[in-house]
This record gives structure tokens, sequence and C-alpha cells, in this order.
């Protein structure tokens, strides 16, 4: 049975455009763009007979007339990639190595200096990831952002991790957010539009309403918290598995596990699920869990 898809996509929209708004993309670059990725999309999308897709099939998927579809194709170029910044490449190194850390996925304290600690130092860190930039300027930059501190054996301890969100940036966060938002919606296309088995695939959501701001701050906090911890189990397994599948031919797969909270005024943002759980019953905390 068809599905009506525009509500959802108007939602989701609607949180798009705030943001286009709020970086000063104007709604004629908007267009552009969507223009753009429609193009590119319906160039590579269910190809007949493994071809690519020509002009007119583009023209007929997308609803663009052929002539901006011929100059589309004449025009295109490879989309520019985000580039993840030297302090997001420092912190990857320190989460992706068993040398950096203990048994539970918490980061070690990394000596200081190479003098103090060789090779599982933190100079010795940024060293491997830039060897431009100075272990000590990164280290006073965040010392004063508060994304590590220095222990009584001059060690660089990192702060709980939930924190060291706050290294990327606007940019640096939106691509990781862009990243697990991306991957679950194609999981969502592949398994309950094209009906096709991904492995792997799910999402569990909890929600509630009609919530107190102490209520609403308690279980986000405690969702945090636990996370965290659960976060730290699993990168560590992704690490050790990552080591152990070093030198297979098959290594290929990717994955992405993501956990976030969210809360406010439900009168002001409802949300698409709140007239559902007001229709149901009695306030509560409804969960929606989807594995494939």
């Amino acid at each position: 049975m068809h599905f009506d898809f525009s509500p959802l996509l108007r939602y989701l929209l609607r949180r798009l455009v705030r943001i286009a708004i709020s970086s000063g993309i104007t709604y004629q670059a908007f267009c552009k763009l969507l223009r753009s990725v429609y193009f590119e999309v319906a160039s590579e999308f269910e190809p007949v007979k493994g071809k690519p897709n020509s002009d007119s099939r583009v023209s007929l998927l997308t609803g663009l007339p052929r002539r901006e579809v011929r100059a589309l194709r004449e025009s295109a170029d490879a989309p520019p990639q985000p580039k993840p910044n030297i302090e997001r490449l420092v912190l990857d190194a320190w989460t992706s190595s068993l040398d950096f850390m203990d048994a539970h996925g918490d980061m070690l304290p990394l000596p200081r200096t190479q003098r103090q600690g060789g090779t599982r130092s933190f100079e010795a860190l940024v060293e491997r990831v830039n060897k431009d930039i100075r272990a000590r300027a990164l280290l006073d930059e965040w010392l004063r952002k508060g994304f590590v501190t220095l222990d009584e054996q001059d060690r660089v301890v990192l702060v709980q991790r939930r924190s060291t969100g706050l290294v990327e940036g606007a940019s640096g966060t939106g691509l990781l957010l862009s990243e697990m938002v991306s991957d679950l919606l194609h999981g969502f296309d592949q398994v309950y539009l094209h009906e096709q088995p991904v492995p792997g695939f799910g999402f569990n959501v909890v929600y509630g309403h009609r919530l107190t701001e102490a209520s609403a701050q308690l279980i986000c906090s405690t969702a945090q918290r636990e996370g965290v911890q659960l976060m730290k189990r699993i990168n560590r397994l992704v690490v050790e598995r990552e080591a152990l599948d070093a030198r297979s031919e098959g290594a290929t797969r990717r994955v992405m596990i993501g956990f976030g909270t969210y809360q406010t005024d439900g009168e002001q943002d409802p949300g698409l699920m709140a007239a559902g759980s007001a229709a149901d019953g009695p306030a509560g905390s409804p969960t929606a869990g989807h594995t494939a």
C-alpha cells in the first residue's frame, strides 16, 4: 500500500530549513543545492541493466526538464567533502587504539611528553596525526576549553566523553550527526521502501510527553550517563575487531552506532508522535523498536 510521506518530509525539511536559515543559506541557494542532489541521486537510482541512467530517465524520476538535466550533467563536479579539524583527528586517534584505553573502554591518562611516556604520550599522539601542530599548543587549548585536565603525575586526562562533543564545533558535530541520521534514513529506505535486507540495521526509540522540566532533565541525564558507558564498551569492541580484521581480505564493512537525547517544550514543539500518544491513552513513555 502506498504511503504518503509528504508530512514526514515536511517535518524533516522544517528542521533542515531552520539550520539553513541559521547558517545563512538562502532559499535560492537551497533550491540550487536540492536540484543538484535530485540529479545526483536520480543518476544512480536503480539503473536499468546496470547502465547509467539517461537524461530522459533522470528527467522522468525527478520532474526536471531534460535541458536542466543535461546542463547539470555537463557541469557536475564532485561535491566537496567536509574535513574534520585537527582536534577531531587527535581525539579519534586517542579513542581508536587499544594502547590508549582500559578494559572498560575508558581513555587512559597519557604522559604529557614523549620523554615521560614515549609512544604512549600525548605529545606522540599529536605528532602521529600532524607534525606541524605543537602538542603543547593543542594541550593549552584543550585545557582552556575544559576537554582535558592534568593530574598530579603530569598526565593528560580526557574529561568525560560526552563533553568532548564540543571539540567538533558546529561543523564537526554536524558532520557526525549527518552521518548518523543519513545512515538510519538509508537503512529505512532499503528495508521498508525497497524491501531489501540490510543486516545490522535497527533503531530503538523511547519518548515521553507531559513531563515536568525536572523529570525531563532526570530522564535525559540518566540516558546520557548510561549511554556514555555503553558507547565506551562498544568503542573498545570496535577497536578490538578492527585490529583483528586488519589483514582480512573481506574487511570492507563499516558500522554506525549512535546515541542521542533531546528535550523541549511539548506545547511549542509537540513532535510527530505527540498526537498518537495523546489519543492512545494516559501519559507514559511508549517505546518504539525496529530491528531488521
